[in-house]
């Protein structure tokens, strides 16, 4: 798992690799020596020989991380040129030991006064920032903008040292003329704020460099982790070699209307696809020819215009007693929403479910949930379920998911921007996806993969982070032989068989 760090959380992991005994100024050269690795690496082939560079520096440890770079990139044969501004009065000594050591061995340097503009820049194939680090916050300083604006107007290719100068390293908001980066070579792990609101403009490729100490001081302070796919095969439940289909779980899917049948065909078929051993796809107004055989269906009780009756409810409460895991809300549509939350009061805590689409709406401020829930809105239906603003939400979305996820008692999947995955003490952020996902059917198909994965008797958290890590792999495998715009829903469905893990037995 990759942790994301706040600044504070950073500066904890900093501290406690110091107190194991490796002085600052080592963890500020390894992070210099791995971040050249790492852009050397990122310009093969490059365009000549002897590359040139022009590295902008502050004075705080950042400027450090820049001054250090500087000499590991001379010492490989590229050509630097360093811009530094602030004053020597103010740097750590690893900072001041980093600038002196480069005045020492005559790489050229610039010191800029404030107020002062930047000279005329020499030619650079690469500009680096590292003017400000994690503990800054925009908006910028006077004295900064000049020298970013030159960096800007360079044609040349931009990398950013932890963090873009002008980026909230923990909020992802930013300046306005904030640094905009091809690459980003963070320290010792990833900073949320890479990952939020323009941080993912800004930021660009992302990189961690290593300070030459294990991860997991850093993994010590970090409550919000990225899923890998080392993850997923190590996570992902074996199918044993003797087994039947009752071994991998009976999920319910309450969903559809005469209108939306093709929600409740998508979530069922998702579910059959995701390994369940079986599915019930319980229905209202008509069945979609589109849902496969494998999949049990049956049509409900409909009001004349299609939505689910209430005379449904017997039938409904059978099926809960039959199943491991429950599906509800695809396409059932706003005028099921009482069937819905009387239903709600029939669900055995035991028994772990996914609150989706419509059925959300039954899902209140004041509503206390069993902890084997998950609710999976997007930023809308999330607003509209807390009272929220929806801007506010879409700005502060990882914190007010850990919020209300806490208050509510359940597992929250915030679709947003990265999708956030917490129960309000651990949180897991998919960072992968496209914007061809943003499509009629998606979330069914979600949906109905974590209640696969439920059935499987996977925890409620672990679950939803797993299959919102697969959903998004199967809409990123299908712009291989596709373009965003043609993605659909149905894709997705197809192409779950090829990102799911191998995990039957030998």
């Amino acid at each position: 798992m990759l942790p994301l760090l706040t600044p504070e959380q950073m500066r904890r992991a900093d501290m406690a690799a110091i107190e194991c005994g490796v002085p600052s100024l080592v963890l500020m050269e390894n992070a210099a020596r791995s971040a050249a690795d790492i852009l050397q690496k990122w310009l093969q082939p490059p365009s000549a020989s002897s590359p040139t560079v022009l590295i902008a520096c502050g004075s705080g440890n950042n400027g450090g991380d820049g001054f250090a770079l500087a000499r590991h990139l001379a010492c490989r044969g590229w050509k630097v040129m360093v811009w530094w501004t602030g004053s020597r009065e103010q740097m750590s000594p690893e900072t001041l030991t980093n600038l002196t050591a480069l005045e020492g061995l005559g790489i050229p340097t610039h010191h800029l006064p404030p107020g002062q503009l930047p000279p005329p820049p020499p030619p650079a194939e690469v500009v680096v920032d590292a003017l400000l680090g994690i503990g800054a916050r925009p908006p910028l300083r006077s004295d900064v903008l000049p020298i970013l604006r030159v960096l800007g107007s360079l044609p040349a290719r931009r990398v950013a040292l932890d963090v873009p100068t002008g980026l909230n390293a923990e909020t992802g908001e930013a300046d306005p003329e904030a640094f905009r980066a091809e690459l980003t070579i963070t320290m010792f792990a990833a900073k949320t704020g890479l990952f939020l609101n323009e941080g993912w403009h800004l930021c660009g490729r992302v990189e961690v460099a290593s300070l030459g100490v294990p991860l997991n001081l850093a993994a010590a302070h970090a409550d919000t982790w990225a899923l890998e796919w080392d993850d997923i095969r190590q996570r992902f439940p074996l199918r044993p070699r003797i087994s039947t289909k009752f071994d991998y779980g009976r999920v319910g899917i309450i969903a559809g209307s005469a209108m939306m049948a093709g929600a409740a065909a998508l979530a069922a078929n998702a579910a059959i696809r995701s390994g369940a051993g079986l599915v019930y796809l319980y229905t209202a107004g008509r069945i979609h020819s589109a849902v496969l055989p494998e999949v049990i269906a049956r049509q409900l009780p409909s009001t004349p215009e299609g939505w689910l009756a209430a005379e449904a409810l017997p039938l409904l409460h059978e099926l809960l007693e039959r199943v491991d895991a429950l599906v509800l809300g695809p396409g059932i549509g706003v005028a099921a929403v009482p069937v819905v939350a009387e239903l709600l009061r029939s669900i055995p805590e035991r028994l772990p479910t996914v609150i989706d689409a419509d059925a959300l709406r039954a899902i209140t401020p004041d509503s206390r949930i069993p902890s084997l829930w998950v609710l999976t809105p997007h930023i809308g239906e999330f607003a509209r379920m807390t009272g929220e603003d929806r801007s506010h939400v879409a700005r502060h979305a990882p914190w007010l998911a850990r919020q209300w996820a806490q208050r509510w008692g359940g597992v929250l999947l915030l679709k947003h921007v990265p999708t956030i995955i917490t129960d309000g003490k651990r949180s897991y952020w998919n960072l992968s996806g496209n914007p061809g996902m943003a499509t009629a059917g998606a979330g069914d198909v979600l949906a109905g993969m974590i209640g696969a994965l439920l059935a499987r008797r996977l925890p409620p958290l672990e679950a939803a982070a797993i299959a919102a890590f697969l959903h998004s792999a199967a809409g990123d495998l299908c712009l291989q032989s596709a373009s965003a715009e043609s993605l659909t829903a149905s894709a997705l469905l197809s192409a779950l068989t090829s990102v799911f893990p191998q995990t039957a037995a030998k």
